[in-house]
């Protein structure tokens, strides 16, 4: 399984246009490419919410124990 990148890249123009020349979109071949670079100060696509709230579940289920 690729490493999933939810930054965008410094050459990602928008979908379909990359600087490199690359038919691009941010969930297809910038997931692979070989020159991806992540644009400084930007923030991720999506959240993982699922993580966090896996978390939150674990927190409190282990906060019930102690009382």
């Amino acid at each position: 399984m690729s490493k999933t990148r939810e930054i965008v890249c410094v050459h990602y123009i928008n979908k379909g246009n990359c600087e490199l020349g690359r038919d691009s979109e941010l969930y297809g071949l910038c997931q692979t490419c070989s020159s991806y670079k992540k644009k400084p100060g930007a923030k991720p696509a999506r959240i993982d919410n699922r993580k966090k709230k896996l978390d939150k579940i674990k927190r409190k289920e282990s906060n019930e124990q102690f009382i």
